[in-house]
């Protein structure tokens, strides 16, 4: 049985599955009702930018990356009091159109191909669940290609996330703020302070390059090793076919595999070579590397004793070299037999005539 299908990709996906939380590139509706008479509300759309940051029209950029919806409402409302807009506005988010990366997802998978994850819930597990999980031939390893950088939306000018547009600034009021307090508290009571940091859900992509993970080594979620940015290639490697090797004695000398899930043993692999060519060949050798020994260790094992005991008719292992051996008695026996063929043979030829 394969390694991988011990991996429990349940176990290894992070805490961002289902989450409502906001997330850089998301698409939010905001309404804003100043609460002075009757007006018209309308929806203003809205990018959140990479550093989950959202352009507010007269308010100016408020912090509401990896906020719940109704959390982000209050920031925004208490941005409006605190920046003179408005005195006690009433305000409504929804987001309309979540973002996602696209992974691509290689190799040893059920359903190879990209998978649309959630930003907020993009790792290698859920990418591994959205192509189908690993396939039979599937091993632990899996090289990672971060690509880095960020994502453009359609037609967007590089330079963008470098300027604002056309140099005009929606506000003077741009550095994000921090609400410490609800937003609907009396005067003087309202405090804001500056965020010690953004949050987590918004560090800076990956930088480009190669990353390799052993499955088997993962623990459970919350590594930063696990997390795919926007256009990441994941490649699931396929797991080795084990093979032993079978020489010396034998009819047909060759490389054989290993199936999986079924024991290979020393007398199954000298009939996969076709069985001995001497009729008293009875000493092996069976190669064996072991891990952190330098040198393979040599065992012995004797055909007679094989089919009488258990324990002596040896289990390989991957990489195996099962060598019948040449031995006095055999060399005797392999003499004596050329010797009565080519005899035969020249007394055939004269009784011929």
């Amino acid at each position: 049985m394969p390694p991988s299908t011990n991996i429990n990709l349940e176990q290894m996906a992070g805490a961002g599955i289902g989450t409502s939380q906001i997330g850089h590139g998301d698409l939010v509706e905001i309404t804003i009702v100043s609460g002075g008479g009757e007006e018209r509300a309308t929806p203003i759309p809205a990018r959140v930018g990479d550093d989950g940051t959202v352009m507010v029209p007269l308010i100016g950029g408020v912090p509401i990356g990896g906020l719940e919806p109704v959390s982000a409402e209050q920031r925004i409302a208490a941005a409006a009091i605190e920046r003179g807009v408005y005195r006690q506005p009433y305000v409504t988010l929804t987001v309309a159109e979540p973002a996602v990366n696209r992974i691509t997802v290689l190799g040893a998978v059920t359903k190879p191909g990209v998978v649309e994850l959630p930003r907020g819930s993009s790792d290698l597990a859920n990418a591994l669940a959205g192509a189908g999980g690993l396939s039979k031939e599937a091993s632990t390893r899996v090289e990672i290609l971060h690509r880095g950088g960020h994502s453009l939306l359609a037609g967007q000018d590089p330079g963008a996330l470098e300027r604002e547009p056309d140099g005009v600034r929606l506000s003077a009021h741009t550095e994000p703020l921090h609400p410490t307090a609800v937003p609907f508290a009396a005067p003087g009571q309202l405090e804001l302070s500056r965020p010690a940091a953004s949050p987590a859900l918004f560090s800076p992509p990956a930088a480009p390059g190669k990353s390799q993970i052993d499955l088997a080594q993962l623990g459970p979620a919350g590594s930063e090793d696990r997390k795919l940015g926007d256009r990441d290639v994941v490649m699931v490697l396929p797991e080795e076919t084990p093979v032993f090797h079978v020489t010396g004695l034998v009819q047909k000398p060759d490389q054989f595999e290993l199936t999986r899930g079924k024991d290979i043993r020393v007398l199954d692999a000298i009939a996969m070579a076709g069985g001995i060519t001497s009729l008293v060949a009875d000493k092996v050798y069976v190669i064996r590397q072991f891990p952190n020994m330098p040198e393979p260790a040599v065992i012995q094992v004797s055909i007679a004793r094989a089919k009488r005991k258990g324990p002596e008719n040896l289990r390989l292992a991957a990489g195996d070299l099962v060598s019948v051996e040449s031995t006095a008695a055999t060399m005797t026996v392999d003499t004596l037999t050329k010797f009565f063929r080519v005899a035969l043979g020249v007394s055939g030829s004269v009784a011929t005539f």
